[in-house]
């Protein structure tokens, strides 16, 4: 019985030790991680008294990170991914939901409070975009183009699982080509001011959570004028793969418009952890 119990415990501290390398191995590995969902809403109706139409509207969304640590230095990466489409009745199937995120920084540890860090945010379309308050639709963006890029160094703090923040002086350009025959040729808008970024992510309940992007920036001679994008979902889970979705977009930039825009959609979705 004796030789039992010490097999046992031998057996377990092997097994713990082994537990502690593989949780410590992630040191100076680059760790993925990958989720990929499409969100539906529809409505058919046949015969219908009171009038009305059908209508489909789906939209795929990705997100991608990979990360890096070793020691003092950090590399993170973010990618989002947001499309899609609606069509009622005989109309037009219009492109509803087209955003390009992409975010990386480099950090090192400092020892307190604050890290230093560096990188750079890019915010763009995966695909032509349409106005479509014209008799007929005209393109007013591409994939890439145009395309809001801003470079920055400074501090930054996540210490906190939930919030991670950072500030810093930025370099922003938009890079922009024509897209139509009203448009000039090729341009680039530069400016140089203060950026900040936040992500959050928190677990209202067990099965509802609430992830959330703010970006600020404002150029040194407009420092009383911010641009802000503030990007929201509030994800109630049903089972481990299929959640309604609820997003909120507020965009204020006053190069696009004099007018803060806002955008809202409340989808039953279907996702899928691929990493």
């Amino acid at each position: 019985m004796r030789k039992i119990v010490l097999t046992l415990l031998a057996l377990g501290m092997i097994f713990t030790i082994n537990a502690q390398e593989k949780k410590e191995s992630t040191n100076g590995k680059w760790i993925p991680e990958a989720t990929a969902g499409i969100n539906l809403s529809q409505v058919a109706i046949s015969n219908w008294a009171a009038g009305g139409e059908n209508k489909l509207a789906w939209n795929f969304v990705f997100e991608g990170k990979l990360n890096y640590q070793k020691d003092k230095l950090g590399f993170k990466n973010l990618l989002k991914i947001n499309y899609g489409r609606t069509k009622e009745g005989d109309g037009l199937n219009k492109t509803v939901q087209n955003d390009l995120l992409y975010n990386n920084r480099l950090s090192y540890k400092s020892g307190w409070i604050f890290d230093y860090y560096a990188g750079a945010n890019l915010i763009s379309y995966i695909a032509p975009g349409y106005d479509y308050s014209a008799a007929a639709p005209v393109e007013v963006t591409q994939f890439l183009n145009p395309a809001d890029v801003t470079e920055s160094f400074g501090l930054s703090y996540d210490k906190n699982k939930s919030i991670q923040t950072q500030l810093g002086l930025g370099f922003h350009q938009v890079f922009s080509k024509p897209i139509n025959d009203a448009d000039s040729g090729t341009d680039v808008k530069t400016e140089t001011g203060i950026e900040s970024i936040t992500n959050m992510k928190l677990g209202l309940t067990e099965k509802i959570s609430w992830t959330s992007y703010l970006r600020l920036f404002s150029g040194f001679d407009r420092l009383q004028t911010w641009d802000v994008r503030w990007d929201n979902t509030v994800t109630a889970s049903v089972n481990s793969w299929l959640n309604v979705n609820l997003t909120f977009l507020v965009v204020y930039d006053k190069s696009q418009s004099l007018k803060t825009q806002v955008k809202e959609a409340l989808n039953l979705g279907i996702s899928y952890k691929l990493l």
